[in-house]
């Protein structure tokens, strides 16, 4: 399938996406927190998911994982739009289990 990579388009803009997370992580290098990554993700710092519906192309989920504290956030459709929740289901699947 090689033969049929363009890899002079970009669709997902998936350049810009990089430097704005790098742009906003240099500089809060010192700030480092949940909400800063909801932040990024909802392109208060630049492009990130904020895709123009009309060309049919959005952000279906986005996801944080907090290894630090063991908690995981998800939004379900685009972050520039929706709030990110606290996802518990796996605390429920290892309660569960264990």
């Amino acid at each position: 399938m090689k033969e049929y990579n363009n890899y002079h388009v970009d669709n997902w803009r998936a350049e810009e996406r990089y430097f704005t997370s790098y742009n906003a992580l240099k500089e809060n290098r010192n700030n480092f927190s949940i909400k800063l990554t909801k932040d990024i993700l909802s392109g208060k710092y630049g492009f990130m998911c904020q895709y123009d519906r009309k060309t049919n192309a959005d952000t279906v989920w986005s996801v944080i994982y907090d290894i630090k504290n063991k908690k995981i956030y998800r939004v379900e459709g685009n972050p520039s739009r929706k709030q990110f929740k606290e996802d518990t289901r796996l605390k429920f699947i290892q309660n569960y289990i264990l």
